[in-house]
């Protein structure tokens, strides 16, 4: 039977802000000698987040003044009196309006402040960072944070153990392992969180596309889309919707009656090149009328398998090349 975790209740950012302002306040030297291990992870975490900056650690001792909600920064920790290291901490929501740059001038005009570190922390998922990384922000994501701290705790002995550290590093551990559950589980049983794993998989391979949770009705889905061709009034491309591969287009027009005229034309051109090009087409179960729809679904399991029943994302990859390369044949 799995042991309670703190983490499995406090779930919100605010109480991962706490924890991270926790880590951080112990790499204060002045903290060394009440337990030197959880210092020592204070300071790896520091290190941690210096290296991925590409910056120098700060040269012991350090002093570390952390605040939390500072002009609705995060998390604020003046470094050595001159440093302002900020982050932007996400547990599954990603950034939005201007809050990035916002933060990082506040940090700017703190009294005695000489140098901002701004670090954007995603222990969630998150297909895109290029507007974070736009506004100087160093990335990092869950699974840096356990590959040097899991470290740590094996390390930890006796009354060394921090029963808070344990938990929120099991807690990440568990999100990491489900998420790239989809090497270990045949694509029939994978849970919500390996979809995740999947289209990160599927988007370094191919260069291209974008994925996120996609709301509806009927209680949504995880997709992944990619490919768009054509021009400013009509757009096709590729899209994954869990199991069903779908062929879509996006339409400008806002007529209904052309919008379906627009989207029939599309599955007759795709059903008609199908046949030439050895792919399998079908029609979706149902025609929508918006301003996105689905024309065509690929027939049976696009999620290609090994010997042993688990996906083989190389071999899934370049049926999606594939049928990339039908979409710019029914578009030429």
């Amino acid at each position: 039977m799995e042991t309670p975790n703190l983490f499995h209740y406090a779930t919100s950012e605010l109480s991962q802000d706490a924890i991270i302002c926790w880590l951080l306040a112990w790499a204060d030297a002045r903290h060394a000698a009440s337990n030197p291990a959880l210092h020592r992870v204070g300071t790896k975490f520091l290190a941690l987040i210096y290296k991925k900056a590409g910056l120098e650690t700060p040269a012991s001792p350090v002093t570390m003044e952390v605040k939390r909600q500072h002009d609705k920064i995060d998390i604020l920790c003046i470094i050595n009196g001159e440093t302002a290291l900020i982050v932007e901490d996400k547990v599954r929501t990603k950034q939005h309006s201007d809050q990035l740059p916002r933060y990082k001038e506040c940090a700017s005009k703190i009294p005695s402040i000489r140098q901002v570190v701004p670090v954007y922390l995603q222990t969630g998922d998150q297909c895109d960072y290029s507007e974070v990384v736009k506004h100087g922000y160093t990335v990092l994501e869950r699974r840096e944070v356990l590959l040097v701290l899991e470290e740590e705790i094996v390390a930890m002995t006796g009354g060394q153990i921090s029963d808070i550290l344990t938990d929120f590093l099991q807690n990440l551990r568990c999100i990491e392992d489900e998420v790239q559950s989809y090497l270990a589980f045949r694509p029939a049983s994978w849970p919500w969180k390996a979809w995740s794993g999947f289209y990160t998989s599927v988007q370094n391979q191919l260069a291209d596309g974008n994925w996120d949770y996609v709301p509806n009705p009927s209680g949504g889905f995880m997709g992944f889309w990619w490919h768009f061709k054509g021009d400013d009034g009509v757009q096709p491309y590729l899209q994954l919707e869990q199991e069903k591969f779908c062929f879509k287009i996006w339409v400008k027009v806002k007529d209904h009656a052309k919008r379906a005229e627009i989207r029939n034309r599309w599955h007759d051109v795709l059903m008609a090149e199908s046949k030439k090009h050895g792919i399998s087409l079908g029609r979706p179960p149902r025609f929508g009328n918006g301003a996105y729809m689905t024309v065509a679904v690929l027939d049976g399991e696009y999620r290609l398998t090994d010997a042993k029943g688990l996906v083989d994302v190389e071999a899934t990859c370049d049926l999606l090349r594939k049928a990339g390369k039908f979409l710019d044949a029914c578009c030429a």
